[in-house]
């Protein structure tokens, strides 16, 4: 089932969404480099270095998902092959 894109709450969820991506990302990885650094027994420096990991991968992934509803308002929904441009 296609969403209209007019469609007002079905924006707010996409935009909310990106909120949670992003502190998906920093959270995890932090979480996950406190966990290498209690094991190693190390200052917290692979939590911070793995959050900002998180937080670039994050960012990408929020730029994907513009993009992409960029291409779908645009009329130009395909996903493969290069872009013309």
């Amino acid at each position: 089932m296609a969403l209209k894109p007019s469609d007002p709450w079905a924006q707010v969820g996409i935009y909310t969404g990106l909120g949670f991506v992003l502190f998906g990302g920093i959270a995890c990885g932090y979480l996950l480099g406190g966990l290498l650094d209690a094991w190693l027994g190390t200052r917290p420096i692979f939590a911070m270095l793995i959050a900002a990991a998180g937080f670039a991968g994050a960012l990408i992934e929020i730029l994907r998902i513009l993009d992409r509803i960029e291409k779908r308002a645009s009329g130009n929904d395909s996903n493969s092959g290069p872009r013309a441009g």
